[in-house]
């Protein structure tokens, strides 16, 4: 056999393979009708599965119970606050004590009455009179006037020396009242201070010193412009002064305190002052017409 002979099965099993590729790409269509066969083969084979499905019993639900009706919250109601007790412990009232006691013979120191002497007169020659004051003894009141306890005593007839009382009034002897030696002491100014400017135009202004004790004291203020104001006071070392009607004036002012014993003369003791003080200008006061 030669290579030809050899060759032919070769070629004829190529040329096969060629012409069903060529067909296989020519004829789509029929490979789709034929899928789509297989499909709509396959689907009554399903369909009749499906169909000889055995279906279970039905079985009713359970009856359901209804839950109970739910109830509205209840209503908070803030607790009622106990107010804590008192820091201050409240005063129980206890049974008064009767402390008085009675013992035969024996007497407490009573209080000391002045009376008189029965069937006694006082000394009506003795014009003077004399008031008894806080701290007073007989003895001193005797001293006062030049006279003696038991002087004193029978011109007022007085049984006990010692019950004297403040208030209480006594025939002295003599023709005038004595004159006691006054003590200068040393003047300190307190208001308004020496030199201050922090007084305002309005209001008030009050003078307060310490000096010599007198009966009556007298505060001179020089105005700004060379005028006085005086003011008199008894037995203190103050006075409050109006700056709207008496030292309305804008500029310094000088003022003085005087001394002066019952008659108003000045006793022997220097015043106290210079001092000084400014102040502005006071507002000048519109007197209202009523209608």
């Amino acid at each position: 056999m030669n290579n030809t002979q050899k060759r032919l099965p070769i070629l004829l099993l190529a040329l096969m393979l060629a012409m069903t590729a060529c067909n296989l790409q020519q004829s789509p269509p029929a490979f789709a009708v034929t899928l789509t066969s297989a499909v709509q083969a396959e689907t009554p084979t399903a369909t009749a599965a499906a169909a000889t499905e055995t279906i279970p019993p039905y079985t009713p639900l359970a009856t359901l119970t209804p839950s109970p009706t739910l109830r509205p919250p209840p209503t908070f109601e803030p607790p009622t606050m106990t107010l804590p007790p008192s820091a201050v412990p409240s005063i129980t009232p206890t049974s008064t004590l009767d402390l008085s006691v009675s013992i035969p013979g024996l007497h407490g120191a009573e209080t000391a009455t002045p009376a008189s002497t029965p069937g006694c007169t006082p000394r009506k020659d003795w014009k003077l009179r004399y008031t008894v004051q806080r701290d007073d003894a007989l003895v001193k009141i005797a001293d006062k006037y030049g006279s003696s306890v038991q002087e004193i005593a029978a011109a007022n007839c007085l049984t006990d020396v010692n019950a004297i009382v403040i208030g209480q009034e006594l025939r002295v002897p003599g023709n005038s009242q004595p004159i006691a030696p006054y003590v200068c002491d040393a003047w300190e100014v307190l208001t308004p201070l020496n030199g201050t400017q922090a007084i305002e135009g309005t209001g008030t202004i009050t003078f307060n010193w310490r000096g010599p004790r007198a009966a009556h004291n007298l505060i001179r203020v020089v105005r700004p412009d060379g005028s006085i104001f005086e003011s008199v006071v008894d037995l203190r070392e103050n006075q409050e002064v109006d700056l709207v009607n008496n030292l309305a004036q804008q500029g310094t002012y000088t003022w003085y305190v005087y001394p002066l014993d019952s008659n108003y003369v000045q006793i022997p003791c220097h015043e106290g002052g210079p001092w000084t003080f400014m102040k502005p200008i006071s507002p000048t006061i519109t007197p209202t017409l009523a209608h």
